[in-house]
């Protein structure tokens, strides 16, 4: 099963220009058999009093997509992206993050490296570090991660950045991820990652990404990484 593990919606995710629907014709035109949808959780979308209803709406945008996408035969799961600023700011994508434990969580986007790491560990939660080497963002620290994405956004650089990631990801055996960072339909890339037909949430995948062997495509390259 091919799929995008790095998808944004516009219900949620400010920065992307289109919906939920959209974003799903849209990848199962270009040829991908799923996708994990993980819109922003950024701590100015919302005021600390407002947090719960904040994380409603992330479920509720999510939900809608699922069956959107259930009644066209196109796999979609849930995920999160997280920004935190301290030790300094950086994108952490939250694999098995269920809507339940997301409706119960404390307001992440205000830890710090280490505690988003613990309350990843404590949750069953898989915590990458999304394109670590994006301008101004750096890797952190690789004791508190469990792996790194390849990131394919053609705006940003990420991919010829791609070789930094694999580097880091080998030195500190970390798990290598990949994903388009897709925000809109002129984002054509073909990439992503290729995984079990089994898998159908994101609980799966975190799973998956544990055996520590992952298998990314970038256009017509298919490569076989192992932590």
């Amino acid at each position: 099963m091919f799929i995008d593990p790095h998808v944004h919606s516009k219900e949620i995710s400010r920065c992307s220009e289109i919906s939920v629907e959209e974003l799903i014709d849209a990848k199962k035109a270009a040829g991908y058999d799923g996708a994990i949808l993980t819109n922003h959780w950024q701590a100015w979308y919302y005021s600390p009093e407002n947090l719960k209803d904040f994380l409603k709406e992330f479920v509720s945008a999510y939900e809608r997509g699922k069956k959107y996408a259930d009644e066209r035969g196109f796999t979609l799961m849930f995920g999160v992206e997280v920004t935190i600023n301290d030790p300094s700011y950086s994108d952490w994508l939250l694999y098995g993050m269920t809507e339940e434990k997301l409706l119960s969580a404390p307001d992440l986007p205000r830890f710090n490296q280490v505690q988003l790491y613990d309350y990843c560990h404590k949750n069953d939660v898989f915590l990458v570090q999304a394109h670590p080497y994006r301008t101004p963002i750096v890797p952190l620290d690789p004791a508190y991660m469990d792996g790194v994405e390849i990131n394919c956004h053609p705006n940003h650089g990420d991919l010829a950045r791609r070789e930094k990631v694999e580097a880091f990801a080998a030195k500190h055996a970390l798990v290598l991820t990949c994903g388009v960072d897709y925000h809109a339909k002129t984002m054509d890339i073909e990439a992503g990652m290729i995984v079990p037909d089994d898998i159908k949430t994101a609980v799966d995948f975190a799973k998956h990404l544990r055996l520590g062997v992952t298998t990314i495509k970038i256009r017509d390259e298919i490569v076989k990484y192992e932590k």
